[in-house]
């Protein structure tokens, strides 16, 4: 139908706790939508610039009518797939690969690009992380002070055929 929809996999490597690389011969998610006649494109996902023009590309197209774009983001997932862990105390996999994307963070990746241009200053930063800080402990205490939702609202918005 050609709609203009972006689709974003963030390949963290992983599902679950099995590597990509002993399910799939090629890794290259990406080439998959030209299965589609569709365009995919493969970007550093510890980039934020470089993720930033991919979309903004896949963004002009989908506006334009050209229809979807699908982007791989390559990137790490830091912690287990389910809960605080980071997955390598169980074996599943390396500590050294581990930091080693830990390492790539993109957050700070973007900041020292932005510290170095001199785009942002240091106290510019610390200000800007202080509100990310205050955003989130508001919206944990938001959460904890919630009521759960009510039984009732479980099939909500659930579509069955």
């Amino acid at each position: 139908k050609r709609l203009p929809v972006v689709f974003v996999c963030e390949n963290n490597f992983y599902a679950t706790n099995s590597p990509q690389w002993a399910r799939q011969p090629v890794c290259s998610i990406s080439s998959s939508a030209s299965t589609f006649g569709s365009p995919g494109a493969c970007v550093d996902g510890n980039d934020a610039v470089a993720v930033y023009r991919e979309a903004g590309k896949a963004v002009e197209r989908a506006r334009g009518g050209g229809g979807p774009t699908l982007i791989e983001a390559l990137t790490y997932r830091w912690k287990g797939h389910v809960g605080p862990e980071t997955d390598f105390e169980k074996g599943c996999r390396p500590e050294e690969e581990l930091l080693k994307w830990m390492e790539k963070c993109p957050v700070e990746r973007l900041k020292r690009q932005l510290l170095k241009s001199r785009t942002m200053s240091a106290k510019e930063a610390e200000r800007i992380a202080g509100k990310i800080n205050a955003e989130i402990e508001d919206a944990v205490r938001f959460a904890k002070a919630s009521p759960l939702p009510d039984e009732t609202d479980l099939l909500t918005d659930v579509y069955a055929g």
